[in-house]
């Protein structure tokens, strides 16, 4: 077969490319149209509807409310900042009286319960009558006193006396050692006190001075030779043995003297003490010490009766028996409470113990449900140191003012308990805090009646302020009354 020049195939393709363009001229442009349009709707979705989800987005979170009911909802706005938070358990508890002022007044010992002065309910000052009780225990007690009584006035009496005859044993050896008469002593002692030692001191004194006289006289005789030498010698033995007695006597009467006085001393003394025991029986019998000055012991009567006194200022919470009847020691007579201050009984659980470390002084609060949940300041007094194994809790009271009288033995109590140390930390207002859908939030005030909820988390909570870890900075003005209040409008906007 044979082929056909190149330049005849050239030719004859050239007019049907030719007849062909104005198609392919027609596709293009179309095919390009549609693109352009294809990228002008992408771009703009791409750039509206974001736009459109963020709008959505911010009005969902901002609230903006009308003038008056902002006046009406009377907000109040705490700004966030750094405070002291410190975290706290709730624990319950009971009121109970203060141990040192909740008496029961029981009977000392059997007798007949002749009085009774007050009545439940009554108020009382300390020292103030409460009964009157009949007993022969007591009248016995109080003879006691009057026994002792006497031998301490005997013993008293007994040292007067010795302590007199030893001041004029005193002055009688100063006239003794000047020598004067025997006559002039004698008047001298005429009317004073010397006891057995008149006797003793002045016959030796006597016989003293009387060989003393006797020798001097002597003497120039015998010088002389007109006595023996044998006389002269018998007359100084006799003033040797003169003085020896006389200076013996003197010893012992001295030493006698003290004896008697330190003697006469000890037995007041045990006199004294005898007499102290008797009227500490009595004071034990009856409850309180008795006016030693002015209680009347001169009668039967006075002797058996029992006067049964307040220990303390404080109100008659119950009384056990009325007039006339017999009552047994120990039974309880008269129940006497002051709750001026009360006590607060709570335990730590198990979870709670690192609130063991409380020390006494610490501030607690107390809130009491039957009073509205008001709130009342509570010092802690102490905390046990021994577990309770049936609780598996600590034991811990603390001292309540009960000055306005609204507490009452036996009220059950919340007592807040603080745990650890406290620190600082970004906190606002515990009540500023709500929640929904399991999500934190609070709001924050952009003024103008616009408000804008800011979702939070948080950390630690006292019982004021709550800790926010995240979502919030320091100055922002935070709602906290009337909070609740902006969630309720918030969700209404919602639906």
């Amino acid at each position: 077969m044979s082929e056909k020049p190149l330049p005849l195939v050239k030719a004859a393709l050239v007019p049907n490319i030719l007849s062909a363009l104005p198609t392919l001229f027609v596709l293009s442009v179309m095919a390009g149209g549609w693109l352009i349009v294809h990228q002008i709707n992408e771009g703009g979705s791409a750039s509206h509807e974001p736009a459109t989800e963020t709008s959505d987005l911010s009005n969902s979170d901002m609230l903006t409310l009308p003038s008056g009911k902002v006046e009406a909802a009377r907000f109040e706005v705490v700004p966030a900042d750094s405070r002291s938070i410190q975290h706290v358990h709730n624990v319950a508890g009971r009121i109970r009286y203060d141990d040192a002022k909740h008496i029961d007044v029981k009977a000392p010992m059997d007798g007949i319960l002749s009085e009774v002065l007050v009545t439940p309910g009554e108020q009382v000052e300390s020292g103030r009558l409460l009964a009157v009780l009949r007993s022969a225990e007591i009248g016995q007690a109080r003879a006691e006193i009057l026994k002792r009584q006497q031998h301490y006035e005997i013993a008293k009496q007994l040292l007067e006396r010795e302590t007199t005859l030893a001041k004029n044993l005193v002055t009688l050896s100063t006239m003794l050692d000047k020598g004067e008469a025997i006559e002039s002593i004698e008047e001298t002692f005429n009317h004073l006190a010397l006891g057995s030692y008149r006797q003793e001191i002045l016959s030796t004194y006597s016989k003293m001075r009387l060989s003393a006289e006797l020798l001097e006289r002597i003497e120039p005789l015998a010088n002389s030779g007109s006595v023996a030498g044998r006389v002269l010698r018998e007359r100084q033995s006799d003033r040797q043995v003169s003085e020896t007695a006389f200076r013996t006597a003197r010893d012992q009467a001295s030493f006698a003297a003290n004896q008697s006085q330190m003697k006469a001393e000890a037995e007041l003394a045990e006199a004294d003490r005898q007499l102290n025991l008797a009227w500490q029986a009595v004071d034990n019998l009856l409850g309180y010490k008795e006016d030693r000055q002015s209680v009347n012991l001169g009668d039967e009567d006075s002797l058996s009766r029992l006067e049964i006194r307040a220990p303390i200022s404080g109100s008659v919470e119950s009384r056990g028996f009325a007039g006339n009847e017999r009552v047994m020691r120990g039974d309880s007579l008269i129940v006497l409470a002051n709750t001026d201050s009360l006590y607060v009984a709570a335990s730590i659980r198990e979870n709670d113990w690192s609130a063991v470390s409380l020390k006494p002084g610490t501030k607690l609060t107390v809130a009491v449900p039957a009073l509205n949940d008001r709130k009342f300041e509570a010092s802690v007094r102490y905390v046990g140191r021994e577990v309770q194994s049936e609780t598996n809790s600590i034991p811990v009271v603390a001292t309540i003012s009960n000055e306005e009288g609204l507490l009452r033995p036996g009220m059950f109590v919340r007592v807040t308990i603080p745990i650890g140390a406290p620190r600082q930390a970004l906190s606002v207002k515990s009540e500023s805090v709500i929640q929904h859908d399991n999500q934190q939030f609070v709001f924050v005030d952009l003024t103008g009646g616009r408000f804008k909820r800011v979702d939070v988390s948080t950390g630690q909570a006292s019982e004021e302020w709550t800790e926010v870890t995240k979502g919030l900075s320091a100055g922002q003005p935070v709602v906290t009354h009337g909070a609740f209040l902006l969630k309720s409008e918030l969700l209404l906007k919602g639906e």
